[in-house]
């Protein structure tokens, strides 16, 4: 069902969802789009950033936690019951890092206990983008910069108001409690929402009109051994991380113990702590006795593409990259990645 909130009803309805849920939004902030938690006191409509691209933090902080205690012993520990949280916002990049991690941490043989709770915990409420900036290219990957799968609820913004689509059973159920707010969308509104759609989506093709090399897996296989193009590929890397840090696909990880002080006789007197790992560190690849089979960064950084766009798509059939560009507006180098990629 789609509907339609007209302006002067929007905030009324996004305090209503505040009553209701732990509801982050996107605002922006210094001309940068960051996650806030909705703080009444502090909000105002006209702050939110629907319109934009993706905020700078990618929405797996969410779910997959930077660091958190996974186990704990003698006594164990159960993933905790948390109030259940609203994304506000979410955009179709975003949803690629959900797709990678329901592959690496709800499939296979082990479902991460973590991760499964917060998922099934978070409601998602996703807005499409009418104008994708330079550093864009989800359409090279596959994806659209409007949302029709994966969510609950999907909002194109207009200069009148919303245009609102229930997507799943819960999104119905969302629209249904506010019916006293939503009007029934017309055949205009939705003539207009594909309208604005196309627009963007052409704007993604215009600034993207070199595709990839449609076997790129296979043209990444064979340009492995040539280094020297490597070398080129990432010569401005100072290493900073900063491309994987924002990256909405990566799930590497890292599990280290740790011995607690005893405070009492059934205290917990081990932690096991996961935390998010990086390939271009030096030690990530480093195993008992000190070996490391990667030691040179080139070898690190061709790691990266072989496992976003030679062994994930091998494997599950779709690239870990969601096209977001934060990897670029995030690189101190300012490499891009379409320009490698392109040459392949």
């Amino acid at each position: 069902m789609i509907y339609f909130l007209p302006n002067e009803r929007r905030e009324k309805w996004v305090a209503r969802l505040a009553g209701e849920f732990n509801l982050f939004l996107p605002v922006q902030i210094e001309g940068k789009i960051h996650w806030q938690k909705y703080d009444k006191g502090n909000f105002a409509i006209d702050q939110l950033a629907l319109s934009e691209i993706r905020a700078a933090e990618p929405i797996k902080a969410f779910l997959y936690r930077p660091r958190e205690v996974v186990a704990t012993f003698p006594k164990p520990i159960d993933p905790a019951q948390e109030m259940s949280a609203l994304l506000f916002g979410v955009k179709g990049c975003d949803l690629r890092g959900l797709d990678v991690h329901r592959k690496m941490f709800l499939e296979g043989e082990f479902r991460d206990p973590f991760y499964t709770r917060r998922l099934e915990n978070t409601i998602l409420v996703a807005a499409d983008c009418p104008m994708p900036r330079e550093s864009c290219f989800c359409n090279l990957v596959g994806l659209n910069p409007f949302v029709n799968r994966g969510v609950d609820l999907s909002i194109t913004t207009f200069d009148d108001g919303w245009v609102i689509e229930a997507v799943s059973d819960r999104g119905e159920k969302l629209a249904n409690s506010a019916k006293d707010l939503f009007v029934p969308a017309g055949e205009h509104h939705r003539a207009r929402r594909e309208e604005q759609r196309q627009k963007a989506l052409g704007i993604l093709e215009a600034q993207n009109s070199k595709k990839w090399n449609p076997e790129l897996s296979r043209a990444i296989a064979e340009k492995t051994s040539d280094r020297s193009f490597w070398k080129k590929a990432g010569e401005d890397c100072v290493e900073c991380f900063g491309c994987l840090m924002t990256c909405p696909t990566c799930f590497c990880f890292l599990l280290y113990d740790q011995a607690k002080a005893k405070t009492g006789a059934d205290v917990n007197q081990f932690e096991r702590t996961k935390v998010w790992d990086a390939c271009y560190m030096a030690m990530y690849a480093r195993v008992g006795g000190g070996a490391n089979p990667r030691p040179e960064f080139v070898q690190r950084f061709i790691n990266r593409f072989h496992c976003k766009f030679m062994h994930f798509m091998n494997q599950h059939g779709f690239y870990a990259c969601s096209g977001c560009g934060r990897c670029f507006t995030a690189c101190m180098g300012k490499i891009d990645i379409r320009n490698i990629l392109g040459q392949l």
